[in-house]
C-alpha cells in the first residue's frame, strides 16, 4: 500500500511539473529550451551514423519579451502542427513579429501547405505584398544544389499553399514556383521588409537562400529563419555566417524556438 501510494505521488508530481511546464512555465524561456530539446530528440532529423555536437546551437539568444512583449496576433490553424509545420509557438512568435514589424511586402521560400504565409496574410496590412516561393514536385530531380534526402516528402504533395488557397487573405499573397538556387531575385532588390526562409535545409540552400534574401531586404527589415535548431544543415550554415560574415553578426536564436532571427 505504502509504495502504491509512493507511485502515486510520483505521478501526481510529474503530471503537476507538465502541466505547468506547458502551460505558465511556456512563459519562461528555460522551460521552452527544454521542450525544444526533448522534441528534437524525437524528431529525428539528424541523419543516421552521424555524431550531433554537445551544443551546436552557438547563435546568442534572445527572448520574446524582449522582441514584441504581449500577444495581439490573429490566428488560423495554429494548433495543427507536425512535419514540416511550425509549432504552435513559433507560428505565433512569427506572427507577432510580422505584426510588429507592418511590412509592405514579405518574401518567403518554401511555401508548404501555406500555413505560416497565411497567418502571416492576416497579420499584415491590407496593401501588404506577400510572395511565396516554392519548388514544385515536378523540378525535384533537376535542381541546382542537393536538397536533403528527409525533405523530399514536403516536396512531393499534391497541393502547394493549400491553407490560403481560396481563403480572403489570399488576395494580398502572390504564389511563385522555382528552384531559390536559380530564382531571379533582382525584381526584388532592397524593397522586402520581412522574409522568411523556410525551404530546402540543405547546408548549401541555407548559405543561398541567406545571401540571396540579404540582397533584397530594405534597411530595418527582419529577416527569420526556421528549423535553426532541427537540422544539421540549417545550424551548420547560420553558424558560419554568424562566426564569419560581419553582415550576419546579429543573427539572434529566440529562446524555445528553432528560429533566429536578423534585424537589418
Amino acid at each position: 500500500m505504502s509504495k502504491a501510494l509512493d507511485n502515486l505521488r510520483l505521478y501526481a508530481g510529474v503530471v503537476r511539473r507538465v502541466g505547468y511546464t506547458l502551460t505558465l512555465g511556456m512563459l519562461n524561456s528555460g522551460s521552452r529550451d527544454e521542450l525544444l530539446k526533448l522534441y528534437n530528440s524525437y524528431n529525428g532529423h539528424s541523419p543516421s551514423g552521424q555524431d550531433t555536437p554537445v551544443d551546436p546551437f552557438i547563435i546568442p539568444k534572445t527572448d520574446v519579451f524582449e522582441l514584441f512583449g504581449n500577444d495581439t496576433a490573429a490566428y488560423e490553424g495554429v494548433y495543427e502542427c507536425g512535419f514540416g509545420h511550425t509549432t504552435e509557438f513559433e507560428l505565433k512568435v512569427i506572427s507577432n513579429l510580422v505584426k510588429k514589424w507592418n511590412p509592405r511586402r514579405i518574401f518567403e521560400i518554401g511555401t508548404f501547405q501555406g500555413r505560416t504565409t497565411l497567418n502571416m496574410a492576416l497579420n499584415s496590412s491590407a496593401d501588404t505584398e506577400i510572395v511565396t516561393l516554392d519548388l514544385p514536385a515536378d523540378e525535384l530531380d533537376a535542381t541546382k544544389m542537393e536538397i536533403e534526402e528527409g525533405e523530399v516528402r514536403y516536396v512531393k504533395k499534391e497541393v502547394s499553399g493549400e491553407r490560403f488557397i481560396g481563403h480572403p487573405a489570399a488576395a494580398k499573397i502572390r504564389q511563385m514556383f522555382g528552384d531559390s538556387a536559380s530564382f531571379d531575385f533582382t525584381d526584388y532588390a532592397s524593397s522586402v521588409d520581412v522574409a522568411f526562409i523556410d525551404g530546402s535545409h540543405a547546408y548549401e540552400y541555407v548559405l543561398n537562400d541567406s545571401e540571396k534574401v540579404l540582397t533584397i531586404m530594405r534597411r530595418g527589415g527582419l529577416m527569420i529563419w526556421h528549423d535553426y535548431t532541427n537540422w544539421p544543415g540549417v545550424w551548420t550554415a547560420l553558424n558560419e555566417l554568424y562566426q564569419k560574415d560581419v553582415r550576419f553578426r546579429g543573427i539572434r536564436h529566440i529562446g524555445g524556438t528553432s528560429i533566429a532571427i536578423l534585424t537589418i
